[in-house]
């Protein structure tokens, strides 16, 4: 298996782990901290019953240089983390205020355009039943591409007779409806760093046998500080992983609010 195949493997069990519930986050999170503390103290007990663990044993300093990078690890990528998140809330504001104004401009008391009006709101249905609710924004909708490409032909034949200036704003607020839709896609793919978490994992296990190493000479110490860090960095982690999917609770952020009468 190559490393692209990897690394796509890797993405995929991740984003399956944060589409999962929070109950069951913490399973596999405590499962992991386990792991991590069994090795760990398996390491320390390893060089505890050496003659010489005096000499195995590193300054208690140490510890500090190796736990400082992997906190710096998991800042940054939890500020990566909770941007994601404001960034889909933005989209997904920006696109509602689009469309709404859109939907305002082409009713009955403006432009007067019924087509425009029943096309936006079929475009909005199958934004809701398919991207939000079926593929939690991670994939279009081919039904709701379908709905916008019929939408820009019907607003492109009302504009050879509107004014310039209302043939642009009508543009305009179909160019921001376009550019939301693709933010939001690309928010939903992407959302999952695998480098990033990787990289935090594989410094929190680096972490905890440095905490083990400084206790080579002090057994029960050292079972005790390896416990904590596990808790610490279990909960730590499982707080991230229920924010990593910015349209988790995606209840929340409801687009059939977008327009007020939804077709069947």
């Amino acid at each position: 298996m190559g490393i692209e195949q990897t690394v796509a493997l890797a993405k995929g069990l991740l984003q399956q782990l944060f589409m999962s519930s929070a109950p069951t986050q913490l399973l596999v999170f405590v499962v992991h901290g386990l792991i991590v503390y069994a090795i760990a103290f398996a390491f320390l007990s390893y060089f505890n019953r050496k003659p010489e663990v005096l000499q195995w044993t590193p300054v208690a300093p140490f510890f500090a240089a190796v736990s400082m990078v992997f906190a710096l690890f998991l800042a940054f990528h939890a500020a990566d983390i909770w941007t994601h998140k404001r960034e889909a809330e933005r989209a997904f504001i920006q696109a509602g205020s689009a469309i709404k104004r859109f939907d305002e401009m082409v009713g009955p008391t403006q432009l007067n355009i019924p087509e425009a009006q029943r096309e936006l709101g079929r475009y909005v249905k199958y934004v809701f039943k398919d991207e939000w609710r079926k593929n939690r924004n991670q994939k279009g909708s081919d039904r709701a591409e379908g709905a916008f490409r019929n939408l820009q032909s019907i607003v492109l034949q009302a504009t050879q007779t509107l004014p310039a200036p209302t043939a642009n704003q009508l543009n305009a607020l179909m160019n921001d409806i376009a550019r939301t839709r693709s933010d939001r896609l690309w928010i939903g793919g992407n959302h999952t760093e695998v480098s990033s978490w990787l990289a935090v994992i594989l410094l929190g296990f680096l972490t905890h046998l440095a905490v083990a190493s400084v206790h080579f000479d002090r057994r029960r110490a050292g079972a005790v500080a390896l416990a904590l860090l596990a808790s610490t960095t279990t909960v730590g982690y499982w707080s991230l992983g229920i924010v990593a999917d910015p349209y988790r609770h995606s209840g929340q952020l409801n687009p059939s609010a977008w327009i007020d009468n939804l077709p069947e």
